[in-house]
């Protein structure tokens, strides 16, 4: 499958195929294709990794619908992988299945909401891997329960668990477990971070660029 990633990119994905790092933050600001690499990672998995089980989550369903899901397709499309012959999406189970690999996405919710504290909707499915888009809106528990399910066949594939997070500034765990302990070099070794701005993105168009720098 044909890629040409950005050089920030690039040094994310040899991360995401290293046998050290189980969770990598990758972004830090807009356009910088961020979800872009999610998907490629996950795609590029189901396609090499036969029967294995990837989630694919944000805080919203809905909103992980509208926006990433759109970019997994358009990937999907410009790789040439066709719905209903390389690949078939349940819009009621929020699950894309490649037919030929009988790989699994499994789309989830991952808001912390009053009426399910302990993220029982997770269930008890494991995964091979996860990705989380737009992590500033995930809580660090949500994001733990995640971990703790990343476990499916990967002794069978020879992999190590492994999370990506993408995410632009935020707040919350992320900044406490992944952004200040990296400024200070005190970042865990099985963690990474990989700052990406809209400027480390040669394929955005420059209008796009320009309207983002009128912003406060």
């Amino acid at each position: 499958m044909q890629w040409n990633p950005s050089q920030r990119q690039y040094q994310a994905w040899k991360i995401l195929n290293d046998k050290v790092t189980t969770e990598i933050l990758y972004g830090g600001g807009a356009g910088g294709g961020k979800s872009h690499l999610g998907c490629v990672w996950i795609i590029t998995n189901c396609l090499n990794y036969p029967g294995s089980r990837w989630l694919m989550g944000r805080a919203i369903l809905k909103t992980l619908k509208e926006s990433t899901l759109l970019t997994f397709f358009r990937i999907c499309k410009d790789w040439g992988l066709k719905a209903g012959e390389d690949y078939k999406y349940n819009y009621i189970e929020s699950k894309i299945t490649f037919l030929k690999t009988e790989s699994e996405v499994y789309l989830k919710d991952l808001y912390a909401y009053p009426s399910d504290p302990e993220f029982d909707e997770l269930g008890s499915t494991e995964f091979t891997g996860a990705f989380i888009d737009e992590a500033s809106q995930v809580s660090e528990k949500a994001y733990m329960i995640v971990m703790s399910r990343i476990r499916f066949k990967l002794n069978e594939f020879n992999l190590i668990p492994k999370i990506l997070i993408a995410t632009n500034p935020t707040k919350n765990f992320i900044y406490q477990e992944f952004y200040k302990p990296s400024k200070s070099n005190t970042l865990k070794d099985y963690r990474k971070f990989i700052p990406a701005l809209v400027g480390d993105n040669p394929f955005m168009p420059q209008h796009y660029i320009d309207n983002l720098n009128k912003l406060d």
